[in-house]
């Protein structure tokens, strides 16, 4: 009796047990996220393609990468930075991305380019907007290359000895929303920021695409 009443124990807390270890975590499945595969021609009539993925947590911290490809060579340079005479080899590189905004159907992206078939690239920052218009009209996309900030001076109050307000930051939030994000306050450290400053997407000209194909898929 005491053996089937241990039978029966195990098998009804095995039944209570399995379905939570198939169940998705809501946090994971609901991440802000942008990803997808577009292969599209401009006016140069050569073939290009860029391939992405980004998720964002619940703080904004942001991991992901992006692969751009393009026919069309671009020299590589002298250390002076002039041409190489008949150099030029079709272009592709692979960033890293760290930053992901997104508003309605739009999502920017930002990350360091890590791998270039021309090194001049490595190490610059590149941005990438996409557009996920679903089955009504064709995806749009844009980017942009920017380089790493320098170094400089630090602001600081000249009337206060040690100032050292400008290194401080903080997390603003509403009391009265639960589970609030927030917005981080703005680096202001000369050569501390990570990517291209961030425009509110409604501002970014999107590429003039002669025909693309593929997918974009926006997930707020």
């Amino acid at each position: 009796m005491k053996t089937m009443m241990r039978v029966v124990y195990v098998l009804f807390m095995m039944g209570l047990v399995a379905p939570l270890a198939i169940i998705p975590s809501r946090a994971a499945t609901n991440a802000p996220s942008a990803s997808g595969l577009y292969k599209f021609v401009l006016d140069d009539d050569l073939t290009k393609s860029v391939e992405f993925n980004a998720t964002s947590d619940e703080r904004g911290t942001a991991t992901g990468q992006m692969t751009f490809k393009d026919e069309a060579a671009i020299a590589d340079q002298d250390p002076d930075g002039a041409p190489k005479e008949g150099s030029g080899t079709p272009f592709s590189m692979t960033a890293n991305l760290t930053t992901l905004t997104i508003e309605g159907n739009r999502a920017l992206m930002g990350g360091t380019v890590v791998e270039s078939s021309n090194a001049s690239y490595v190490g610059q920052w590149v941005q990438l907007v996409v557009e996920d218009n679903g089955t009504e009209r064709p995806d749009r996309l844009t980017w942009c290359f920017c380089q790493p900030e320098r170094g400089g001076w630090v602001p600081a109050d000249a009337e206060v000895s040690g100032d050292d307000g400008a290194w401080s930051n903080w997390w603003a939030t509403d009391a009265e929303v639960r589970d609030d994000a927030g917005v981080q306050s703005t680096n202001i450290i000369p050569g501390n920021k990570t990517s291209c400053t961030v425009l509110p997407l409604s501002v970014y000209p999107f590429a003039e695409v002669k025909s693309g194909e593929g997918q974009i898929q926006v997930q707020p």
